[in-house]
């Protein structure tokens, strides 16, 4: 009886432990960036079984650029990418022409699931309808003034 519970519990450990992706030959290598935008760092993770050189946010066109290079075909990423960084309606292009891939909308960040067979160099622009902080410290500014003005303005109507 016990070594049919110890053997059943190998075998799961076993079934939960694959790798991220199943390709020997090129596993998924995890990279996190840190993004500055204005006084603000945010964290993308990329997962990819090719190698992510480089990200850059571009905030006038609310945008993510992700450089890659491949040797080989059958190329997978997932992308994570903090819905305050960029949000909304996300559009993705790869070397200039738009693409499908698979896009999950979370609480605080989307996932982005990429699937292609170039090899070499490769380019892969994330668009969003959203980039925060759009007013990030200067509402804060407003906030505190609009606060101390209706403060100001109880005390002295007691007088």
């Amino acid at each position: 009886m016990k070594i049919e519970i110890i053997l059943s519990c190998v075998i799961l450990l076993g079934l939960l432990s694959v790798p991220a992706f199943a390709d020997i030959d090129h596993p998924g290598i995890k990279w996190t960036w840190k993004i500055n935008a204005g006084n603000y760092t945010y964290i993308v993770t990329t997962v990819s079984n090719y190698d992510m050189k480089n990200v850059v946010l571009n905030s006038d066109n609310k945008e993510l650029i992700f450089t890659g290079n491949s040797t080989h075909a059958n190329n997978i990423a997932e992308i994570e990418i903090p819905s305050n960084l960029i949000g909304g309606s996300l559009t993705v292009t790869q070397d200039g022409k738009q693409i499908s891939p698979i896009i999950i909308n979370g609480t605080s960040s989307s996932t982005i699931m990429l699937k292609f067979n170039q090899t070499g160099i490769t380019t892969t622009n994330v668009i969003g309808t959203t980039y925060l902080p759009e007013f990030g410290g200067i509402s804060m500014l407003v906030l505190i003034a609009s606060i101390g003005m209706v403060v100001f303005t109880l005390k002295i109507r007691k007088f």
